[in-house]
C-alpha cells in the first residue's frame, strides 16, 4: 500500500510539472503570435496611399483626382489580389465616365470631371457607390456627397457635406487581441480646393481638416473604421453675375453720358 500511495504521488508531481510546461509553451506561443502578427502590421503599414481631392477650377469646371500609390510590400506581398482591386478601380471609373493615368507601375491617378456642384455629387456618389451587380470585388462601404448652394450674384455660396462609411474596413476575429483594421495598411486623405479659398466646419461629429492657405484646400484624413462627416463652405465667382452687374453699369454709364454730359443732350 506505501508503494502504491508514494507512486500515486508521483504521478501526480510528474502531471503537474507536465501540466505547468505545457501552459507556459502555449503562453510563449501566443507570446509569439501576437508579436508576429504585430511585426506584420507594422511593416506593412501604409502600403497603401488613397488621396481623394476634388478641385473646382470655376463655378462649371471641376476634377476628382484620386491619387493611388501602393506600396512596393503590398505589391510584392500579394500581386492578385492587388491586380483584383486594381480592376474594380478601373470598372468604378469607367461607369463614372472619368479616366486613369498611369504614373509608374505602382502609381496611378484616376481623374472624373465634372461641369457643375450637382454633376459632382453625381459622379462621386457612382464612384464609391458602383452597382453591385456590375462591378465585382468593389469595397463595400457607402458614400455620399452633397453641395448646397447659395446665389449672392457676384459669387456663389457652397456648404459640402461628404459622409462616408469605413466601417467594413477592418478584419474583425473572435479574439480582439488579434483583430486588426485597415488602417495600418491604409492611409486615407479627402481634400476640397476651390480658387476663393475652402472653410472646414469643424465639430465634435464633424473631421477637423487642416487648411492650407498656400494652395487653398483643406485636407481631412479618413479613420478607417468608423463613420467620417466632413462639413465644408466655400466661395465661387459666379461669371453669370459678373456680367449683369457690368452690363448695368455700362448701361448707367450712357445713359448719363448721353443725358448729362453730352453738348446736344439738353437739345
Amino acid at each position: 500500500m506505501k508503494i502504491i500511495v508514494g507512486r500515486s504521488l508521483f504521478v501526480r508531481f510528474i502531471d503537474s510539472i507536465f501540466i505547468t510546461v505545457l501552459v507556459r509553451l502555449l503562453s510563449l506561443i501566443n507570446r509569439q503570435l501576437l508579436i508576429c502578427c504585430c511585426l506584420i502590421a507594422v511593416c506593412l503599414s501604409g502600403c497603401v496611399k488613397y488621396d481623394t481631392g476634388v478641385n473646382f477650377h470655376g463655378l462649371n469646371y471641376g476634377e476628382i483626382v484620386e491619387h493611388i500609390e501602393i506600396g512596393e510590400q503590398l505589391n510584392s506581398f500579394s500581386q492578385n489580389a492587388v491586380q483584383t482591386w486594381r480592376d474594380s478601380i478601373e470598372q468604378r471609373m469607367k461607369q463614372a465616365q472619368g479616366r486613369i493615368e498611369q504614373i509608374s507601375d505602382r502609381e496611378f491617378k484616376v481623374i472624373i470631371p465634372f461641369n457643375n456642384a450637382q454633376e459632382l455629387a453625381t459622379r462621386i456618389n457612382q464612384y464609391f457607390n458602383p452597382n453591385s451587380q456590375s462591378i465585382n470585388g468593389a469595397p463595400k462601404f457607402n458614400a455620399h456627397l452633397q453641395v448646397q448652394q447659395n446665389n449672392f450674384l457676384l459669387a456663389i455660396r457652397n456648404r459640402l457635406t461628404y459622409d462616408i462609411d469605413l466601417r467594413s474596413m477592418i478584419v474583425q476575429s473572435n479574439d480582439p487581441k488579434v483583430s486588426i483594421a485597415s488602417g495600418n495598411f491604409v492611409d486615407l486623405n479627402f481634400s476640397l480646393h476651390s480658387p476663393l479659398g475652402v472653410s472646414s466646419i469643424d465639430t465634435a461629429n464633424h473631421l477637423k481638416g487642416t487648411e492650407n492657405s498656400h494652395d487653398r484646400r483643406v485636407v481631412w484624413q479618413l479613420q478607417p473604421g468608423q463613420i467620417n462627416h466632413i462639413d465644408a463652405v466655400f466661395w465661387l465667382i459666379n461669371p453669370l453675375g459678373i456680367g449683369s452687374v457690368l452690363i448695368i453699369i455700362i448701361s448707367g454709364l450712357g445713359y448719363y453720358l448721353k443725358y448729362h454730359q453730352l453738348p446736344w443732350a439738353n437739345n
